[in-house]
């Protein structure tokens, strides 16, 4: 049998001065009948990785049935190779492709194709985007602000302060936070978002009815009903190092920006970068100490040009100033790299950064004995000697140590400090 016998019977692509159409971006607009699901979603039951030779048989083919149902020696002869297809034909050996595909659904798991309308528009536009999703819950809207929250898993308190602050504020604002729910800057932000109402997205490097990594199994469940959990690997996919990267992409391109909170100069977060960089998204960086090794990342990224990311509220005033409008329009533009050299550090946003103080506004609550105090502590963690230190170089009275430490105690209590250690002391 050859490749010959199966053309010319029904072909999902339109056609196009009577030939076939061969590109693969034709997979955004052909239509796929429903008697046809199946066979697609036995094509992505195996883990590919990019394209492969999925588009190929589907354009030779003309049709998924009509691959599904090619005998192995055509498949492979069109394939080009056998080990390409050795998992495909083997799960074809096994029940009815019909009923798999229903008790895949039965188990509450969806499917996206990137010809389905559900499909993000986002990832549609980035390079080699994944045929198909495996997801729970739901995959974020096309036209609400998208934002992915990156950085290390062995993050300091300094970055777990600001990673629930922006999640917090993301979550508040109804702004889709998109992260890969790791350990660290990762789940602290998706689960800050969570807790304030808001809906998050976890990406997995593993299938997603696997909980990678395990400790964030809490997280996991809530964000089956609170955003979704999103794979572009079938069900039952181990997670595996070179899976990774290729899950990385979809974070960045499922947003309208990528914020790193606290990186590494060599981890993965900043292949994240890499990638977004490659897709157009915007990129900020929080600053940190210099010498700092979680910082290091950060600081480099914004010495390369990357946005400084000062506070939630100066960021959302930036995000939705680069996006909001393009969004409301349904501009796919709007999701395409606009960054260029500017002419002036006149604009809106160049206003708000140099307005930055540092310093954020006293909570009402706080004694008025206490405000001084209160404005000397920072994320960074600090001894009431630093503090007394501080207070007495500015000219200003300062209770002593021991008075200090009183006052430190009291705001603990009342939840506008923490105790990072003994003695040491942060901004809550």
């Amino acid at each position: 049998m050859t490749l010959r016998m199966y053309q010319g019977r029904s072909p999902i692509f339109p056609k196009e001065d009577g030939k076939d159409i061969m590109d693969f971006d034709d997979l955004l607009f052909c239509h796929v009948p429903e008697s046809e699901l199946p066979y697609a979603f036995w094509l992505v039951s195996v883990p590919w990785i990019g394209r492969g030779p999925i588009p190929k048989l589907i354009r030779d083919f003309g049709s998924f049935k009509e691959v599904y149902e090619a005998p192995d020696e055509v498949l492979i002869n069109a394939a080009g190779k056998r080990s390409s297809l050795s998992a495909l034909l083997e799960i074809r050996k096994g029940p009815d492709i019909t009923e798999k595909y229903n008790e895949f659904l039965r188990t509450g798991m969806k499917i996206s194709f990137i010809w389905d309308e559900d499909y993000p528009m986002r990832l549609k536009n980035i390079p080699d985007p994944p045929l198909a999703l495996f997801y729970f819950g739901h995959l974020p809207e096309n036209n609400r602000l998208s934002v992915a929250v990156i950085g290390a898993r062995q993050c300091s308190d300094y970055g777990l302060k600001l990673a629930e602050d922006l999640g917090k504020a993301l979550g508040k604002n109804d702004v889709n936070l998109i992260s890969g729910m790791a350990m660290g800057i990762d789940s602290a932000s998706q689960a800050a978002a969570v807790s304030a109402g808001g809906s998050s997205f976890a990406v997995l490097g593993s299938g997603a009815d696997i909980c990678y990594p395990p400790s964030s199994k809490t997280l996991y469940e809530k964000l089956k009903t609170s955003g979704g959990i999103i794979s572009q690997y079938p069900p039952g996919t181990k997670a595996m190092a070179s899976l990774f990267p290729s899950r990385n992409r979809l974070v960045s391109g499922m947003a309208d920006a990528v914020v790193v909170l606290e990186a590494r100069t060599r981890s993965g977060t900043l292949i994240t970068v890499d990638q977004a960089l490659e897709q157009g998204r915007d990129i900020y960086a929080a600053p940190g100490r210099l010498g700092d090794g979680l910082s290091a990342g950060c600081n480099g990224l914004i010495g390369h040009g990357a946005r400084i990311y000062l506070s939630p509220e100066i960021f959302l005033s930036d995000l939705m100033e680069d996006h909001a409008q393009g969004l409301m329009m349904q501009d796919n533009s709007s999701f395409e790299k606009r960054n260029a050299i500017k002419p002036s550090f006149d604009t809106a946003a160049d206003k708000r950064h140099r307005k930055y103080s540092g310093c954020d506004t006293v909570p009402d609550d706080i004694d008025k004995e206490h405000i001084e105090v209160y404005s000397h502590l920072t994320l960074f963690p600090q001894s009431a000697s630093d503090i007394d230190l501080s207070l007495r170089k500015k000219g200003l009275t300062s209770p002593g140590e021991t008075g200090i430490c009183l006052i430190l105690m009291e705001l603990c209590l009342s939840d506008h400090a923490l105790q990072i250690s003994p003695g040491y002391f942060c901004r809550k």
